[in-house]
């Protein structure tokens, strides 16, 4: 049997979840956000444990960056924003 419906619209946990409405990122809040953190792609990258190739995807639009990992990268971004100017 295959299935013809869109699993990514499908699942509950995103649909029904309590708490803020999950989004994947826009290529340009990805481009500026690692620009504001003064990263090249690579040290972007390398900050939530991908590949250069997928921050590239990621700018340019080619695939969407999953949520999980655009707030795994604002945290770690700020942390090391903070720790920089402590030091």
């Amino acid at each position: 049997m295959v299935c013809k419906s869109n699993a990514m619209t499908e699942r509950s946990n995103r649909t029904n979840s309590p708490q803020a409405p999950v989004f994947n990122p826009s290529p340009g809040d990805i481009r500026e956000a690692r620009e504001a953190a003064e990263l090249t792609q690579g040290q972007a990258a390398a900050l939530i444990y991908r590949t250069v190739r997928n921050w590239q995807q990621w700018e340019g639009g080619e695939r969407r960056m999953d949520p999980a990992l655009w707030e795994l990268f604002r945290l770690k971004s700020a942390v090391n924003n903070v720790r920089s100017k402590l030091l």
